[in-house]
């Protein structure tokens, strides 16, 4: 394209044999043994330093730095953790190209290419690798299939636009994937069409692996954007119906899990890719069919003949609010579960046959029932509900990853409520007032959900049981089978003076906790679940935080009385990331945190009375359950060498001034950690150490720990776990002039770890090796978000 390429940054595609020859010569611990090059590309139209690689394993980045290029960073996306992909080819005016992957931990990542680079080619690749290989790697096809086919254009005199008013309409499958088999070869060969919309010219289209939107541009319609998002992204969705005389449209919409550059604008949503949705024209799609679909994708296919497992809350007889203010508030009350189920199998045909609701309650127009594979809300739009207009909203199971149940206070607030925290980001940026006044504080939407219940209808006991039931894991990472209903005992009412009892033992100010005391208030209260037993407990102030063999559970005193108490539980399938930290000369308390997957406040931290409490123990129950399953396999072939400090007192000066790291013998940190303290498990060994100043920063072989000694005295050291499971992309940088020193950086889902280490005393490609072999060998299946063909 030249000048105009080289201004643009677009990149141009070289040999990826020749890249790889070259690669390996300069940086020989770069690519794996079995990795190899299908696709190379450099930036400024093939003038530029910056280098694009997919390989059979990773998108591997190589990015120059500095006026010389000494130092090179190099970042490596897994294909396991690309939740979607698009590209976008050439139009008349913008004859840029351009490539657009979505991954875990990182967020977008853009690449711009000269107009004659195959994106079709690069395009049938991601599917395999990311889709049919799910992610690994595997089962890829060698370079030599995607080599250049000249006489196929995407973007023009293609048969898939010939198929392409402004809402959607249902058009015929078989005619959509015959065109996206041909001209161009877009689907896998074992990919069919299951469901295809049109609005005007673009698609949206649902196949047996992924869903695929088609998005014409400009006026020419030949610029085209092909963007196919994974199954697993969707972690619920909704149905709205069609109004009765101004919006007379149906409409989808989804909500995804879908990593995207931060967006902190007000009036627009911090992701603008989480919720997608589809207009539909009334009459030219069947509405319920769609919802079946989805429900089938997203909840498991409906191969059980129904089953009334209703008989829990059968025979509820429901009263009504009893309460003018209950009403105006919109508060829920239980209702006959057996008549909503039967309600909702026919008309509206909502449920799958073998899906049974178990809960129902009813607000003042709307509804909310609880089945065994979902909760589902039922919002009622128009004047006092009296519109057609009614959406149904299905959030699985699978995506809460907390829950609570707070019971009514004194006064004022007489509501009781639950908290789902759910797992996509759907946080909104408000608009402020005026000019003057601060940015408006963000609000959650659907990330985090809070529904109020009558107090005096609702067991919130029973609630919280129930929840615990659906949301919490039994045996290997997975919920409760869907097709084994709750227990009817779990759902009868908690018996009277129960709640005051236990709110009357949590009210005492006792500075400890018995942890077998506690284990039987909580049982006798039907909070834990029958196999489920305290392991720690303790408390500060009104608050307390206890630790089961499946939870962390907090219970949150609330209010001038104390009356009004909030019961939180984060299972431990759901702790990304976790802290303790011990307690120093002048802050006598001790400290534990823990960060959940979620997007919505989603940090839980207690302060510990010193003395009271074996933080070294409470780090090691942690462990056992977020990490415990995990292979303590180690990734290095070799151990760690440690070289001696370079002589000179300006080095060690040097080192300790830029607080960089420098090497130090995993093997002795590795044995001290076994012992004292106890931080490491029995099958759990270091592979490399770094000391930065007085911490340490750790690669085990199950997480990455950094020890951090604070204060003058350094007696307050905090011990910090990120487990390598849960990392998703990382990136590493060579030393460069001066004080640069190498460089790594982790990407997870929450809070990203960098580090930088001593220049001339830290090699850094064990680091990569470490990374690059749990990362990319090792298969590390998101709990619920494995993928369903």
């Amino acid at each position: 394209m030249g000048f105009g390429g080289y201004i643009g940054n677009n990149s141009r595609q070289i040999d990826a044999a020749e890249c790889e020859r070259t690669t390996r010569e300069k940086h020989p611990d770069l690519l794996q043994d079995d990795e190899y090059l299908v696709f190379a590309f450099q930036g400024r139209a093939g003038k530029g330093r910056d280098t694009y690689m997919l390989t059979s394993k990773r998108l591997l980045l190589k990015d120059k730095k500095g006026i010389t290029g000494k130092r090179t960073a190099f970042k490596s996306v897994p294909y396991s953790s690309v939740r979607a992909f698009s590209v976008e080819t050439a139009g008349r005016v913008d004859g840029d190209q351009e490539l657009k992957v979505y991954a875990r931990g990182v967020g977008r990542v853009d690449i711009d290419f000269e107009n004659d680079v195959p994106v079709h080619l690069i395009y049938k690749f991601l599917s395999q690798v990311v889709i049919q290989g799910k992610g690994s790697g595997k089962d890829t096809a060698g370079a030599g299939a995607f080599i250049h086919d000249s006489d196929v254009s995407v973007g023009e005199d293609t048969g898939v636009l010939d198929l392409v008013g402004s809402n959607f309409s249902q058009i015929d499958n078989a005619e959509v994937e015959r065109k996206l088999k041909s001209r161009p070869d877009i689907l896998l060969n074992d990919e069919t069409v299951e469901m295809a919309f049109q609005c005007g010219r673009d698609s949206f289209i649902l196949t047996s692996k992924r869903l695929l939107k088609i998005d014409v541009q400009g006026v020419s319609g030949k610029k085209v954007e092909y963007l196919s998002i994974l199954w697993p992204c969707i972690k619920a969705f909704s149905v709205e119906t069609a109004g009765n005389v101004i919006d007379r449209d149906s409409e989808l919409t989804l909500f995804l899990n879908l990593p995207d550059k931060d967006n902190r604008a007000e009036g627009f949503p911090r992701n603008s890719r989480t919720r997608c949705k589809i207009d539909f024209r009334d009459g030219n799609a069947d509405l319920f069919a769609v919802q079946r679909f989805f429900s089938d994708k997203v909840l498991g296919v409906d191969s059980v003949e129904h089953s009334l497992y209703a008989d829990g809350m059968t025979g509820h007889h429901d009263s009504g609010s009893d309460s003018f203010l209950a009403w105006l508030g919109d508060d829920n009350r239980l209702i006959d579960a057996s008549e909503a189920d039967a309600k909702f199998h026919s008309d509206p045909p909502i449920l799958q046959n073998c899906e049974t609701v178990e809960m129902a309650f009813r607000g003042r127009r709307d509804m909310m029932l609880f089945t065994g594979k979902r909760v589902i809300f039922v919002d009622v739009q128009g004047f006092l509900g009296m519109g057609k207009k009614v959406e149904y909203i299905s959030v699985p199971w699978t995506t809460v990853t907390a829950f609570s149940a707070r019971t009514a206070g004194s006064w004022i607030d007489n509501d009781s409520e639950m908290c789902l925290w759910l797992d996509f980001d759907d946080v909104f940026n408000p608009i402020r007032g005026s000019q003057d006044d601060p940015p408006p504080p963000p609000i959650p939407r659907r990330s985090w959900l809070e529904i109020d219940f009558q107090k005096d209808k609702v067991d919130m006991f029973m609630i919280h049981r129930y929840l615990s039931e659906r949301c919490m894991r039994v045996s290997a990472h997975n919920l409760k089978s869907d097709s084994i209903p709750v227990s009817s005992e779990l759902l009868r009412p908690t018996p009277p003076g129960t709640g005051e009892d236990l709110v009357n033992w949590l009210g005492n100010n006792a500075v400890s906790i018995d942890d077998k005391e506690a284990d039987s208030k909580f049982h006798e209260a039907g909070i834990l679940q029958e196999d489920e037993h305290v392991a720690f407990a303790f408390k500060t102030g009104r608050d307390s935080l206890y630790l089961t063999n499946k939870r962390l559970f907090v219970v949150d005193t609330q209010g001038v009385t104390g009356k009004r108490k909030e019961y939180m539980s984060v299972p431990w399938d759901s702790i990304r990331v976790w802290s303790v930290e011990s307690a120093g000369n002048f802050d006598l308390d001790m400290e534990m945190r823990c960060w959940f997957k979620g997007f919505w406040d989603n940090k839980v931290k207690q302060d510990l009375r010193s003395g009271r409490a074996d933080i070294i123990a409470i780090q090691q129950y942690i462990a056992h359950f977020v990490i415990g399953n995990a292979n303590g396999i180690a990734a290095l072939k070799y151990a760690q060498s440690v070289s001696s400090m370079p002589a000179g007192s300006m080095d060690k000066f040097l080192s300790y001034v830029t607080n960089d790291a420098i090497v130090k013998d995993p093997q002795a940190i590795s044995e001290k950690l076994h012992t004292s303290p106890r931080i490491l498990q029995e099958d759990e060994t270091l592979e490399s150490a770094y000391k930065c100043g007085r911490d340490l920063f750790l690669f085990s072989t199950k997480r990455i720990i950094e020890i951090d000694v604070k204060g003058i005295t350094g007696k307050s050291v905090e011990y910090k776990s990120y487990p390598l499971r849960y990392n998703k992309a990382f990136k590493i940088e060579t030393e460069g002039h001066l004080l640069n020193g190498p460089g790594v950086k982790v990407y997870t889902e929450d809070e990203n770890i960098d580090q930088n280490f001593a220049k001339g005393s830290s090699d850094i490609w064990p680091v990569h090796q470490i990374l690059s072999k749990k990362l990319l060998d090792e298969e590390h299946v998101e709990i619920d978000d494995d993928i369903r063909f």
